[in-house]
């Protein structure tokens, strides 16, 4: 009995102990908050946990320190909407299919982060800078908000191409104060180290004002700043410790390196591909660590969702990290897709595209290219003539890189005629099938483009005839007939010399050899308006919006076209097609009332006032907000226009704003208000006051004693 006993209290001690030791092993699912931040045109080498010595980021850092590092992190395209759409479908743009900025839309059918998110009970939320990743572009889905409001504070434009560090936190802090308590996946886009790069007084020097790089690191110590900002409301309302953080580039920069200086587009290089990626949160990561294995953004959003304890779709591409973030052993480096389809859609360039495995980067070009990137990180020793043997197994490992993520079948699959087929229909040319010899190589394309654009800065100075033959000989060249800036010089010098036919010609031409390049097919909208011919002004709109349903600039072109021809029904539903693809556009808002005020639809006018009065920038225009008060008053709220003056008041103190606001709270019964501003017009303010004004308010203030 007694050893019964024995045996069974074994056995409990053993359940015990094995329930103990299951459940210290037992992984936690994350439920608290998580907030991403992308870094658009951030390399890695200038962050300050990255060794970088000559800029500031002590916030990044300070998240770095702290947190999981990812010292050897790459995207896979050098273009912030394709970027983007890598790091919240996981998945590459060959599988997504955005594969450049503008003239692609992140399908429904992918599922982003933010849907898994929602759907398990996030509060989601996003606030970007940049006319790029604008709802239209189809990386809103899953958001509850999704703020792409790109303010312009002139009202003159159709769009600015971004917003700062600081509104972008005024935006985030605005929604933070009323979400706070609940539950949320935030993503928050900071695009300032983006070109042009505009100085920070307090961080530039005036001696340093000609250097490039120097307002590249201030753009960045700039976004760092508004990054601690950010960190101080999370602390501030005690969420820090609750709340996971991520920090990921969406692609890098280049100055000078292979030819391209303060851009990233063209090419694939390292200054182009490596960002940080920074993991960051006290009880998650309880001892800080830096990862060296090679990673991708795309490792981002399978790595979330293994953390948050969310069954990930068998699509996803990338791979999750979550090991390094819960202290477990490092794996191997991942094998990394690369692509720029810049060069081929917007210069006529041969596309870009290739790998990165082990120690090598093969990049597949008309004259291909093979690195060891960690015996020569620059990247200056072509290895393609002495690595025949690699370089032919690096081409088809790509060939069957591509095949899978593209959704075509695995890598074990034989490359058949309707695979190469395919492979060339994604713009992908073996550097071994000769298919590439007839089109410019991006390294070529750039060294003429260096030369133009120097050619470029005399147009400004005059010799135009000797431009224009120097132009036109490069036109002739098999490198330089199908060149952007060769037709686009050659047009800025027909202009000056006001040579109408020959600019109408050359657009012309350029339409045809570069269809892809919109800017000229506008010029050439301009000039067709200028000459009234707008029936092919209304041909050329509706094919640019054939070619490009989301093409917003098209369809205020004809709205304006329209309105010019007295079509005034075609006028607003082109304005209104328009505002459907960008409700949040303040000019075009502006223009759509304008039409509508010229044919007495006042509510309908109202209803955009409405909308207007939610833009900062809207509420910062004393001219636009009076106009908008004194409309209220005869056609819409009488108190919603006394509100707007007493603002008018509080921002620019003047006679006639004092004299309205009078009259106004007068209406409403508001006798002894009312007589305090008219008193303040005629005393402080008469000056500001026509005659019939000052005698009007002398009759009134006698008439309210």
């Amino acid at each position: 009995m007694k050893s019964e006993n024995k045996l069974l209290l074994k056995l409990s001690l053993l359940i015990i102990v094995t329930f103990f030791l299951s459940s210290c092993g037992k992984k936690e699912a994350w439920n608290g908050n998580i907030l991403i931040i992308t870094l658009d045109t951030t390399r890695d080498d200038h962050i300050g946990s990255y060794g970088y010595k000559k800029g500031s980021t002590p916030n990044i850092d300070r998240l770095a320190n702290e947190g999981v590092r990812f010292e050897n992190c790459y995207s896979s395209i050098p273009l912030t909407l394709p970027s983007h759409s890598n790091i919240f479908t996981g998945r590459y743009s060959i599988g997504h299919g955005v594969r450049n900025n503008g003239r692609y839309v992140l399908n429904d059918s992918e599922r982003t982060l933010a849907e898994y998110l929602q759907e398990k009970g996030f509060n989601t939320y996003a606030v970007i800078a940049s006319f790029v990743l604008q709802s239209k572009f189809g990386l809103n889905q899953g958001f509850n908000v999704y703020d792409d409001a790109i303010d312009n504070e002139d009202l003159h434009k159709n769009f600015k191409s971004e917003i700062d560090a600081r509104e972008i936190y005024n935006k985030f802090d605005n929604w933070f104060e009323k979400n706070s308590g609940s539950k949320f996946f935030a993503w928050i886009h900071f695009y300032d180290p983006h070109t042009p790069y505009v100085p920070h007084n307090d961080q530039i020097e005036k001696k340093e004002r000609s250097d490039l790089i120097k307002f590249y690191d201030g753009e960045i110590t700039y976004t760092d700043k508004y990054i601690g900002m950010i960190l101080d409301r999370l602390e501030e309302e005690d969420v820090a410790d609750d709340t996971l953080i991520v920090i990921v580039g969406d692609h890098g920069e280049a100055f000078g390196e292979h030819e391209e200086f303060a851009s990233h587009m063209i090419f694939c290089y390292e200054a182009n591909l490596r960002v940080p990626l920074i993991f960051y949160n006290k009880k998650l990561i309880n001892k800080s660590r830096v990862i060296s294995e090679r990673v991708d953004t795309i490792d981002v959003m399978p790595t979330i969702l293994d953390l948050t304890g969310i069954r990930k779709g068998e699509d996803i591409q990338g791979e999750s990290l979550e090991y390094a973030l819960r202290g477990g052993k490092q794996g191997k480096d991942h094998l990394i897709y690369i692509e720029s389809m810049y060069g081929k859609e917007e210069l006529n360039w041969a596309p870009l595209n290739g790998i990165i495995d082990g120690d090598y980067k093969y990049i597949s070009l008309p004259k291909p290219e093979l690195y060891n990137i960690k015996k020569d990180p620059l990247e200056k020793d072509n290895l393609y003539r002495k690595k025949g043997p690699l370089m032919r197994e690096m081409d088809e490992k790509l060939k069957k890189v591509i095949l899978k993520y593209s959704g075509r079948g695995d890598s074990k699959r034989d490359l058949g005629k309707e695979d190469l087929e395919h492979l060339r229909s994604l713009g992908y040319i073996s550097s071994f099938t000769g298919k590439g010899n007839k089109v410019v190589d991006p390294k070529d394309g750039i060294i003429l483009n260096v030369k133009l654009k120097k050619i470029s800065s005399k147009i400004k100075e005059g010799a135009l005839d000797e431009i224009e033959k120097e132009l036109l000989d490069i036109k002739s060249t098999e490198i330089g007939k199908e060149n952007f800036l060769v037709y686009d010089f050659l047009y800025r010098v027909y202009m000056k010399k006001r040579q109408f036919n020959n600019m109408m010609n050359i657009l012309e031409e350029a339409i045809e050899k570069l269809p892809n390049s919109t800017p000229f097919r506008l010029n050439y909208i301009t000039r067709l308006s200028e000459l009234k011919r707008y029936n092919d002004v209304i041909t050329n709109c509706n094919e640019l919006i054939k070619e490009d349903p989301l093409f917003t600039r098209a369809f205020i072109i004809l709205g304006e076209t329209y309105g010019t021809l007295g079509e005034n029904d075609k006028a607003y539903e082109n304005y209104k097609k328009a505002l459907e693809l960008e409700p949040e556009n303040i000019f075009l808002q502006i223009k759509y009332s304008e039409k509508l005020l010229k044919e007495q639809k006042y509510q309908e006018v109202l209803s955009i006032y409405n909308i207007l009065l939610r833009f900062d920038d809207v509420k910062k225009n004393i001219d636009l907000l009076y106009k908008i008060a004194l409309f209220n008053t005869k056609y819409g709220s009488m108190a919603k226009s006394g509100e707007l003056f007493a603002e008018i008041i509080r921002k620019k103190p003047e006679g006639k704003y004092f004299y309205y606001y009078a009259m106004i709270l007068a209406k409403l019964g508001d006798r002894v208000n009312a007589l305090s501003n008219m008193q303040i017009a005629l005393s402080r303010y008469s000056g500001d006051l026509t005659e019939d004004q000052i005698a009007t308010a002398r009759r009134t203030i006698e008439a309210w004693k």
